[in-house]
């Protein structure tokens, strides 16, 4: 016997980005314009051997990088494509994301374990601080 269903979020949340995708990045067109902002969120950054980075959500350190309006779902199905979900390389899902003025539920796209895909920890959790423009 099965517990009760989580609630699926809904898909208008904003995003939290952290690599590519953040401004300035090799992929932030496929975002559109949207309002962005800084943010952080708990958890560890990894500089994957492919040349992106990889966020692994909770636990006790900051990774920062932009949250950004919400996106059409048909926007997110093309970052999921874009992210490797169906490949399993990376899962889009809800975490908690903070800037000075709130804290608020965000899409973010995480893995498992970066390190068993050879990730390097960025200690500093700032993607600019590995890759510079």
């Amino acid at each position: 016997m099965s517990g009760p269903e989580r609630p699926e979020p809904p898909p208008d949340l904003p995003l939290f980005v952290y690599g590519t995708l953040m401004t300035g990045g090799a992929a932030e067109g496929m975002i559109g314009r949207r309002r962005r902002g800084p943010a952080w969120t708990r958890g560890r950054l990894f500089h994957l051997p492919a040349g992106y980075p990889a966020l692994q959500s909770g636990g006790g350190g900051k990774v920062f990088g932009e949250w950004v309006d919400p996106v059409q779902a048909a926007r997110l199905v093309l970052l999921d494509q874009y992210e490797g979900v169906d490949e399993e390389l990376f899962s889009r899902v809800v975490i908690e994301v903070s800037t000075d003025a709130a804290t608020f539920p965000a899409w973010a796209w995480v893995m498992a374990d970066p390190r068993l895909r050879g990730g390097v920890l960025v200690p500093s959790g700032r993607w600019r601080s590995v890759v510079r423009r």
